[in-house]
């Protein structure tokens, strides 16, 4: 949409990081770090829309969070490491660690789509977030 509402040039790179949930956010940040550490005096735009299907109305409360936390809405960032942009900077990238515990039953299991015990659907937090 960016692209082509600003008829960006055609060697623009696009990565779609849809599916992977309130996860993509930090991936998609850590990947343009990445990118912008190798590709001098570059700009980086990270958008996100979110998009939430799972309204929670019943009463348990380890599934009445994520109403508060995944709701409808966007935004963009625009990252840069241009030298001549350091002045216009609101924050420094210093440091940023990504971390995969997929392994771990628990922490695997900590956000799941289920039914409460009336029957009503939604996204249950566990401790183990």
């Amino acid at each position: 949409m960016i692209i082509n509402k600003y008829k960006l040039r055609s060697n623009i790179k696009n990565f779609n990081l849809s599916g992977m949930g309130c996860s993509k956010g930090l991936i998609s940040v850590d990947l343009a770090h990445d990118l912008l550490e190798v590709h001098p005096n570059s700009n980086a735009v990270v958008s996100t829309e979110i998009n939430t299907p799972n309204i929670y109305n019943g009463n348990d409360r380890s599934m009445l969070l994520t109403n508060c936390l995944f709701k409808m809405g966007r935004g963009v960032i625009l990252l840069s490491n241009r030298w001549t942009d350091r002045w216009r900077s609101k924050y420094k990238s210093v440091h940023l660690v990504r971390t995969h515990r997929g392994d771990d039953a628990k922490s695997y299991r900590c956000v799941q789509q289920i039914e409460d015990s009336e029957g009503i659907l939604g996204i249950s937090l566990s401790i183990d977030l």
